[in-house]
C-alpha cells in the first residue's frame, strides 16, 4: 500500500499549525506575504504540502490571494464577525430559554464531561481542533435539548463561522474554560435566565477579545441591536 499521500497529508497539517501559529501570534501581520517556496525550504518539505496548507489557511479565511502579490496573511474580516457574534446570541440564547428547563442528568453529564477535558485540550499540540470538538459538543449537549431542529441547523452553521474566525485568536489565552464553568453550574441549578446571561457574556467577550484592543462597536451595527434587546446598554462588553 502507498503511504505517500497520508505522509503528504501529515505534512501539510503541520505546515498548517506552524503557519496558523504564526499568524495568531503576530509574528506574521496582516499584509504579510508566504512565499511557498521560502515555507517549504525552512521547513524542509516539498512546495505539495505547503501548497496543501496555503488552501486549508485560504479556506478558515486566515490568508487570502491578491493579484500581482501571491498569497498574504488576511485581515478579520470585522463586519462578518459581528454579524456571527448577533446572530449567535439571538439564537443561543433562545435555545437556552427552551432547553434549560428540559435538561436531564445524562445532558448535564456530557457537559461536564466535556468541560473536564476542555483545559488538556487548550494545553496540548492541536489547540484548535480539540478545543472546536470540545466545544460544540459542551453547547450542543445543551442545545439540543431543546428539540428544535431548525434552530439546531441555524446555530451548527453559525458554529462552522465562529470556528473560522476563532482561527485568528490564540485560545489559550480565552476565557472559555471559566465561561464554561459558570454556564454549567448554572444549568445544574436549572437557572434558565443565568445561563441566558452567561452564554452572552461567553459570546460577547469572546468576540471582543477577537476583535482586539482597538475595537470599538458601531451603534448600528446588528451586535448593538442584539444587545439593546438583551437589555445590554454598555457597548464596552458586559452582559447585565
Amino acid at each position: 500500500m502507498n503511504d505517500m499521500p497520508s505522509i503528504q497529508r501529515r505534512a501539510a497539517d503541520l505546515v498548517f499549525e506552524h503557519l496558523q501559529e504564526r499568524i495568531v501570534s503576530g509574528e506574521l501581520a496582516p499584509g504579510d506575504r508566504l512565499d511557498p517556496t521560502e515555507i517549504a525550504a525552512s521547513l524542509g518539505v516539498s512546495r505539495t504540502p505547503v501548497r496543501e496548507a496555503l488552501l486549508q489557511l485560504d479556506s478558515a479565511g486566515l490568508v487570502q490571494r491578491l493579484p500581482y502579490r501571491g498569497v498574504v496573511v488576511a485581515e478579520l474580516d470585522v463586519r462578518l464577525a459581528e454579524e456571527v457574534a448577533a446572530l449567535r446570541i439571538h439564537l443561543e440564547t433562545l435555545a437556552v430559554r427552551i432547553a434549560v428547563p428540559r435538561l436531564l442528568d445524562e445532558d448535564l453529564a456530557a457537559m461536564r464531561e466535556a468541560h473536564e477535558r476542555l483545559g488538556a485540550a487548550l494545553a496540548g499540540d492541536h489547540t484548535q481542533r480539540d478545543f472546536n470538538e470540545l466545544n460544540r459538543r459542551f453547547h450542543m449537549a445543551l442545545y439540543r435539548r431543546a428539540e428544535s431542529p431548525v434552530l439546531l441547523r441555524e446555530i451548527e452553521s453559525l458554529a462552522g463561522q465562529a470556528e473560522r474566525i476563532r482561527m485568528h485568536f490564540d485560545l489559550r489565552h480565552g476565557p472559555a474554560e471559566q465561561h464554561h464553568a459558570i454556564i454549567l453550574d448554572a444549568c445544574e441549578r436549572r437557572d434558565t435566565e443565568a445561563v441566558a446571561v452567561a452564554t452572552l457574556d461567553h459570546i460577547l467577550t469572546a468576540h471582543r477579545l477577537m476583535m482586539g484592543a482597538e475595537y470599538v462597536m458601531q451603534p448600528d451595527s446588528a451586535l448593538a441591536a442584539v444587545l439593546a434587546a438583551a437589555g445590554v446598554t454598555d457597548l464596552s462588553g458586559t452582559a447585565p
